[in-house]
């Protein structure tokens, strides 16, 4: 109960906030996820581009405006000012923290907390070398660590550090995005501080994990009132994943690497694997359901982004690809320009011809030819127009068609000549 009041005390510094204004946009949707360096989010051109986008996701730290001439809240609003309906995030880590500093060490006040109060995950015991992973300390986040003298948790004191840092510096940010959400830790540690080694393997340590993450974004959730959350969902899409005090307390997230790793789903399991990860994530998140699917690759790969864009389109997240594992660019195609309008068919979950999948817009539709399928050539029951674009002018050349073939690992997107209706609600549901 302190802790509750201390954050409802604490959620009053933020200024009075209702739920987010924004309004769901047209198919293809896309995200930038530009996290990495150099940050040079106070470039006008770095700005402009981030305002093409439906969702953002930025990455600061305290101080990062130090000679920059410019604020983090002034960037947001910079960028909103081009485009209100971007959502922008911020970037942040709770799971771990680098272990040696270089030069100057923005997150001071962190590790002065952890080192303080022992928050950090040991392989044995309470004290002594935190547990390592790569550059990485790794830290405690179940509710096993002690507290502090205003009663917090690591993960309750991240919670509210988070908040005063960026939300109430910068409230025209829309949100927090958390990287490293698993549903299971990635290593053995003394976790209940015991002096024995608990495995990662564990159901009950597993559960130990998932209740500390869940804590963490209550308090977040009671901090920052009519704000998102999310998160990078990655490890909820794994085959035998478990999170029951993970499911819907997300708004959204990053399914990173759904293609173009080596660990990709769709890199080893192929389409069927890929598209199973897909859909397990976009059931853990709730409303507005801002998951982003997530592929790297090379910026002349049009036919390999058209086959990643058109498989994001068989359900209903939010497009995002990379040329850099370091997520320091912006790519944009030919195809992001496409209006396809509102759904008007659900998620597409089996074939429509010839192995070819299909999902239908108001105003064209979505092809994608599975990895393995073979080129395979379909038949549209009408004319359709081919996109117009210079990328790659022998597949978007503007011409009308209703016979199309598609390579293995392709997609496409076709217009139609005269856009169909939505279907509107009745009008006596409201949607909150």
């Amino acid at each position: 109960m302190r802790l509750l009041l201390q954050l409802i005390l604490f959620a009053g510094v933020l200024p009075a906030a209702a739920a987010v204004a924004w309004n769901a946009p047209p198919f293809p949707r896309v995200a930038g996820n530009f996290i990495g360096s150099p940050q040079n989010y106070d470039n006008a051109a770095v700005q402009a581009q981030l305002a093409r986008f439906s969702v953002d996701i930025i990455n600061t730290w305290p101080g990062w405006q130090n000679g920059r001439g410019t604020t983090l809240s002034q960037v947001v609003q910079n960028i909103k000012s081009i485009n209100p309906n971007t959502l922008i995030f911020e970037y942040v880590l709770f799971e771990s923290l680098y272990s040696s500093p270089a030069g100057g060490d923005p997150w001071s006040a962190e590790r002065a907390a952890l080192n303080n109060n022992g928050w950090w995950l040991y392989p044995i015991g309470s004290s002594g070398t935190p547990l390592v992973s790569g550059p990485s300390y790794v830290t405690n986040l179940t509710l096993f660590t002690p507290t502090d003298s205003n009663g917090y948790h690591f993960v309750d004191w991240f919670a509210n550090f988070v908040v005063k840092t960026y939300m109430v510096s910068a409230p025209s940010l829309d949100g927090i995005f958390e990287d490293n959400i698993f549903w299971k830790p990635r290593a053995d540690g003394d976790f209940n501080r015991d002096g024995i080694m608990d495995s990662q393997n564990d159901p009950t340590v597993q559960a130990w994990l998932r209740q500390g993450e869940r804590q963490y974004l209550n308090d977040l959730r009671a901090a920052m009132p009519g704000k998102y959350l999310m998160g990078n969902i990655s490890d909820l899409g794994t085959s035998g994943a478990v999170f029951p005090e993970l499911t819907g307390q997300l708004n959204g997230g990053l399914m990173e690497g759904l293609i173009g790793y080596s660990w990709s789903p769709e890199t080893w399991g192929g389409w069927t694997a890929m598209m199973a990860s897909y859909r397990q994530e976009m059931a853990a998140v709730a409303a507005p359901q801002l998951a982003m699917f997530a592929q790297i690759g090379s910026v002349t790969d049009y036919q390999g982004m058209r086959y990643g864009l058109a498989s994001c389109l068989m359900d209903n997240a939010y497009y995002t690809y990379n040329a850099s594992a370091s997520y320091n660019d912006l790519p944009w195609f030919d195809e992001y320009n496409a209006n396809l309008g509102q759904s008007i068919s659900p998620p597409t979950t089996s074939a429509w011809q010839n192995g070819v999948y299909r999902r239908d817009f108001a105003n064209g539709i979505a092809l994608v030819n599975p990895k393995g399928n073979g080129p395979r050539t379909v038949t549209l029951e009408s004319p359709f127009k081919r996109l117009s674009g210079s990328q790659a002018p022998s597949i978007n050349n503007g011409q009308t068609t209703q016979t199309v073939t598609l390579q293995d690992r392709d997609g496409l997107i076709l217009l139609r000549p005269n856009a169909l209706p939505v279907p509107k609600p009745p009008a006596s549901i409201s949607i909150q």
